[in-house]
């Protein structure tokens, strides 16, 4: 447990860094296919994860989960381009420790301050979902916000869902990982976040 501790210390170190310079107005911003800042398959912490939705654009509409009040929200924020990539692995779901569905989505926005508009309205969208639970993400990118869902499948067993969206600089992220309750928990994503935003800060 320390050796996994002490190995994330160079990513928080770095994320705390540019958050600080974001504080300071020199922000840079994340350009480019939003494609390849999306989390890939050799990122995964668990091994015999596949990709079974392969990496695609996603328009404002689907971004938007076909609320036509949203994506009038996310194209006056300034929406630029998305993508999203999905990955799973076989497992008994009755003892399976570690996510099982991993879902990376990565938009990017004309400015940094159209992105912290479009942050904020979608983390207030998502959460208004019933039984949702905020929890607090620790630093992460310039702001961040998680939030879980417990349900019971037909088979009696209790599975959850953990929703991390974070902004760095013009990119906003969404990661979704599901699996066992009490195996997967909100560490397992941050575990994945860092290395997405690892990869969009300024100079990477």
């Amino acid at each position: 447990m320390r050796r996994w501790r002490l190995s994330l210390l160079p990513l928080v170190a770095a994320i705390l860094a540019a958050c600080d310079a974001s504080a300071g107005g020199t922000q840079s911003v994340v350009h480019g296919d939003p494609t390849r800042y999306l989390l890939g398959l050799d990122q995964l912490v668990s091994p015999d994860f596949t990709v079974v939705e392969t990496a695609r654009a996603v328009d404002a509409a689907t971004l938007a989960g076909g609320d036509a009040t949203l994506k009038q929200q996310l194209l006056h924020d300034g929406f630029s381009a998305a993508s999203r990539v999905r990955y799973f692995r076989q497992a008994d779901l009755a003892i399976a420790n570690g996510p099982i569905d991993v879902t990376s989505t990565v938009a990017i926005l004309a400015t940094a301050s159209g992105a912290h508009d479009w942050f904020r309205t979608l983390a207030a969208h998502l959460y208004r979902s019933a039984g949702k639970a905020p929890l607090s993400t620790g630093a992460l990118g310039d702001e961040a916000h998680a939030d879980t869902l417990v349900r019971t499948t037909a088979g009696g067993i209790s599975v959850v869902q953990v929703t991390l969206e974070w902004r760095v600089a013009n990119a906003v992220n969404v990661l979704v990982v599901r699996g066992r309750y009490g195996g997967t928990r909100l560490d397992d994503a941050l575990v994945l976040a860092h290395r997405v935003t690892v990869n969009e800060l300024p100079g990477m």
